[in-house]
């Protein structure tokens, strides 16, 4: 949401009161936060966790001053819920991420980390984080902290309502990711404390804390249709386009064209150059930006900006926007050049997003014409630092380099990278690929089915660092290579990329960024070999295996063990999952004992939701194997193998040892074919 508030208003005696704060702030001011009845459920979940997590530990590495996570809004209470609070904050927006830090608090506290973080959990009596009237959510929060409650929910009431089953994955995640970081050989306790110091200390957000008497229902209208926000990549399009002595509406068109990722391109691109003929236009022809070929409204429209004897339809400058507040007082299609569209029109969703897409462009523009890498962490947070040498010193046809391999970029992404993709027989939005069909002179999109190529993809989605989908930049700068390549040809490459970027992994010197990179540069590069792979998974990691292993095994059985006629298989797709489950429990409810070694091996483990992982439970191995055979879609291939393996005999010692090297030699194989494989298009 964005608030516009005008110079009047900020002038007033019941002006805006804002405050960076910290979760040290919290803690030291004694701060409270208390989630009104009227906002929705927490939504996040174990996906937006782990990569906010992910993000800030990397910002923790990166020794970044600060990590900014956005802005809050909210109003002082004068009757607080929590007597113990010096003051209490109604959140009136901003409630998933205020939560989100509190549940991470909360998994420090329970992890029995030794740090200060841990103790923002909690303000005296309650959770630093209440809920109006939600005594289910209240009394689950109390119980995860230690704090007295009147009801706690049961599990199984935990995982069926909307107000607790995501708030539960999250901490889960959250535990998972603390655990992982406490085995890992490179980090430990030390890293993990002095992460915690970090995220106490650094992570920052801004209240912007309203009058106490304001009309509520005024301000959400106002919110919800007013208001102008001028986003990072505006900024960056604004000092470009200025470098532009010729052609800029073109360009400007461009950019819109690919800005718009919730949109496919072929559409963006008839949606602003209306005037192109698009009945002799083909989709292949729209690979790359041909200005006599695309064309805007006609206009006669010159240099100086006037717009006399011009039907071109331009937008409004900056100044023009702020002078007249008129624009701030009802909502806005947003303009395009050429026609208008409505902002929140939604044909797909794109698993990144336009800051982040541009430094991925970016980074396969430096490779093309031999510059170095960006400095900035590959991170739409940071668009405008990436680009910043590049704004100062870019000569003219420079930036229209630039431009044209922003298009060409946008056009492959579309052609070949998965979105999320509502289907009839889905219940809910799933990664897939959609081709162009060309129906009436009309260029449309029709969903594929589920493909190696779009399973593997997911696999790099879900795991990994997912603010920067490193693994975007060398494929995408292939098929800028390999423009005519077919599918085949395209999943070895996106295979060797994936294998090499993996391997890159073990060597502690050589970061995903850089691998990336040099992937881009030098498709023939090698990072290491499989030996590296087997020798870490016959470690005895537990839950500090990293979870790219068990996605990466998914595949290589999805791939390998296709069957067709089994629905539970074919329904079955790659998703988001981070809880690691031991298929002999570490507490098994008859006390019945394994042996470390096996215990904690690759071989006892699957990687599950944490929901599935619940259902689970301690349940003996047995009971496990039945409750897999009444699921209607297989929740993980690897435990199908373990199960097929075990049939009616004991799940011991055995049995893990050959399910470990079965699966190691699979995936042995897997990088060995495409070790052999020819990455041509």
């Amino acid at each position: 949401m964005s608030l516009a508030i005008s110079n009047n208003a900020q002038r007033s005696a019941n002006q805006v009161e804002t405050k960076v704060q910290t979760p040290q702030d919290l803690l030291i001011n004694k701060i409270a936060f208390e989630i009104p009845s009227y906002q929705r459920p927490y939504v996040w979940g174990g996906e937006g966790v782990l990569k906010l997590l992910q993000d800030i530990e990397q910002s923790f590495i990166e020794k970044e001053h600060q990590y900014y996570i956005g802005t809050v809004l909210s109003s002082k209470l004068s009757k607080k819920a929590n007597k113990d609070a010096s003051v209490s904050f109604e959140l009136i927006d901003g409630q998933q991420r205020m939560t989100t830090l509190m549940l991470i608090a909360i998994a420090f506290k329970k992890a029995n980390v030794i740090c200060d973080l841990s103790d923002v959990a909690t303000l005296a009596h309650l959770p630093r984080v209440t809920f109006s009237i939600r005594e289910m959510v209240q009394g689950l929060l109390c119980s995860w902290t230690d704090l007295e409650f009147t009801h706690k929910p049961s599990d199984e009431d935990v995982h069926k309502s909307e107000y607790t089953k995501h708030l539960a994955e999250a901490l889960n995640t959250a535990t998972s990711f603390i655990k992982e970081v406490r085995k890992d050989s490179k980090k430990g306790e030390a890293h993990l404390v002095n992460f915690a110091k970090y995220f106490y200390k650094q992570v920052r957000w801004v209240n912007n804390i309203i009058p106490a008497r304001t009309d509520l229902n005024k301000l959400f209208a106002t919110m919800n249709t007013s208001g102008v926000q001028l986003e990072q990549s505006d900024i960056l399009k604004s000092k470009l386009l200025g470098k532009l002595s010729k052609n800029r509406h073109e360009y400007d068109g461009l950019w819109q064209v690919c800005e718009n990722l919730n949109n496919y391109f072929e559409r963006n691109v008839r949606r602003v150059f209306t005037a192109s003929n698009w009945k002799e236009i083909k989709d292949v022809e729209l690979a790359s930006f041909d200005k006599a070929k695309f064309k805007l409204v006609e206009t006669n429209m010159p240099l100086d900006g006037s717009d006399k004897g011009s039907e071109y339809i331009r937008g409004l400058t900056l100044d023009e926007i702020i002078s007249d507040e008129s624009l701030l007082e009802k909502p806005e299609s947003k303009s395009v050049i050429g026609g208008s569209y409505d902002a929140d029109e939604v044909f797909c969703r794109s698993i990144i997003n336009f800051p982040l897409f541009l430094i991925h462009a970016f980074r396969i523009y430096n490779a093309q014409f031999g510059n170095e890498d960006i400095e900035s962490r590959v991170n739409g947070e940071r668009l405008n630092q990436a680009f910043e040498k590049f704004v100062i010193d870019a000569s003219e046809s420079e930036v229209i380099k630039f431009l044209d391999c922003l298009w060409q970029v946008r056009y492959q992404f579309d052609k070949w990278v998965v979105k999320w993709v509502e289907k009839a027989e889905e219940s809910t939005p799933v990664l897939r690929r959609c081709r162009v069909n060309l129906s009436d002179g009309r260029l449309n999109r029709v969903p594929q089915t589920i493909t190696a190529l779009s399973q593997l993809q997911s696999v790099r989605y879900f795991t990994g660092e997912r603010s920067a989908q490193y693994w975007l930049t060398p494929f995408l700068g292939w098929l800028l290579n390999n423009k005519k390549a077919k599918k085949d040809s395209v999943l070895k490459a996106l295979e060797d990329i994936d294998n090499k970027l993996s391997l890159a992994l073990f060597h502690a010197e050589l970061s995903q960024k850089q691998a990336s990179f040099y992937y881009l540069k030098k498709p023939e590069v090698s990072f290491g070999n499989s030996t590296e792979m087997s020798e870490y998974l016959e470690q005895i990691n537990g839950t500090g295996f990293e979870h790219y292993w068990f996605q990466k095994l998914e595949y290589v059985l999805w791939k390998n063990k296709q069957n067709r006629k089994d629905d539970k298989f074919r329904k079955y797709r790659i998703s988001s999952k981070n809880s690691v489950e031991h298929v002999h429990p570490q507490h098994e409810e008859y006390n019945k004992l394994l042996e470390d070694s096996y215990l904690n091996a690759f071989g006892n483990l699957v990687l599950l939701s944490p929901g599935e992982n619940s259902s689970y439970s301690n349940q003996t191995v047995g009971k496990k194997q039945e409750d897999f055979k009444a699921k209607p879609v297989y929740d993980s291939l690897k435990l199908k193998q373990v199960f097929e393996l075990k049939q009616n005999d004991e799940w011991d010692e055995g049995k893990i040892k050959q399910h470990q090297k079965e699966m190691i030699d699979l995936l042995i194989s897997h990088y060995a074919s495409i070790d052999n494989g020819v990455l041509n298009g």
